[in-house]
């Protein structure tokens, strides 16, 4: 049987870290393209002749005889035989009872940097910050922790406590000693809920979900 998690405190040297005594390595985790992803998801859609409308702002449904229409925040509706509602995080604001609460995620890369020793995908402090390298760049997020009730939101945004910590930590845990820039921050929103499996079920009659895939740990609630 294959050991997917093992020791790897003796590899912290070759990445650089500073302040970090314990490693653990997990053979099981890989990097995404997540640009790539997404491409390669719109193609197969379609070549089965699925039709995605992007930008599109969905407020609500109702029955009309034999079929619902979605209305849209775009002056128009749009009528369907089932609807599945994937939006994750937002899910809470179209089916308000959804077991399903915003996180929103704050994120930085780096501009290159040159002989840039991290290669792979990090996680730290229970998994609250995330970093990866992106070439010879580094993505560095995370940190709701910082302040769990501002993070608690469905808006998009930046905030100076959480983003001058990702700094903090980049300068002088990650990459210390070493000059570095920031090229572009961003933000997004996950969905959390008291378990980690996704919501996956039959809403009402035409209508189901599939939601989130992250456990909201215990200290959220404090």
């Amino acid at each position: 049987m294959k050991k997917y998690v093992s020791k790897a405190s003796t590899e912290i040297d070759k990445f650089g870290f500073a302040g970090v005594k314990n490693l653990i390595k997990n053979c099981g985790e890989g990097q995404i393209d997540t640009g790539k992803m997404m491409k390669s998801l719109l193609s197969l859609v379609r070549i089965k002749n699925i039709e995605v409308l992007n930008g599109i702002e969905i407020k609500g449904w109702y029955h009309k005889e034999e079929c619902l229409l979605v209305e849209t925040g775009n002056g128009f509706s749009i009528p369907t035989q089932q609807l599945l509602i994937t939006t994750n995080a937002f899910a809470k604001q179209l089916l308000p009872d959804a077991l399903v609460e915003p996180g929103r995620a704050q994120v930085l890369i780096t501009k290159p940097i040159p002989h840039l020793k991290v290669k792979g995908t990090f996680h730290y402090e229970k998994g609250y910050f995330y970093f990866r390298n992106v070439g010879n760049r580094i993505l560095f997020g995370g940190g709701r922790n910082l302040d769990f009730k501002t993070e608690n939101t469905f808006e998009f945004g930046l905030t100076s406590t959480v983003q001058n910590h990702l700094e903090k930590l980049l300068s002088t845990m990650i990459l210390p000693n070493q000059p570095l820039e920031i090229d572009q921050r961003w933000s997004g929103i996950m969905g959390l809920g008291p378990v980690k499996s996704s919501i996956i079920k039959r809403v009402e009659e035409r209508i189901c979900c599939a939601v989130k895939g992250r456990r909201k740990r215990k200290d959220y609630y404090s």
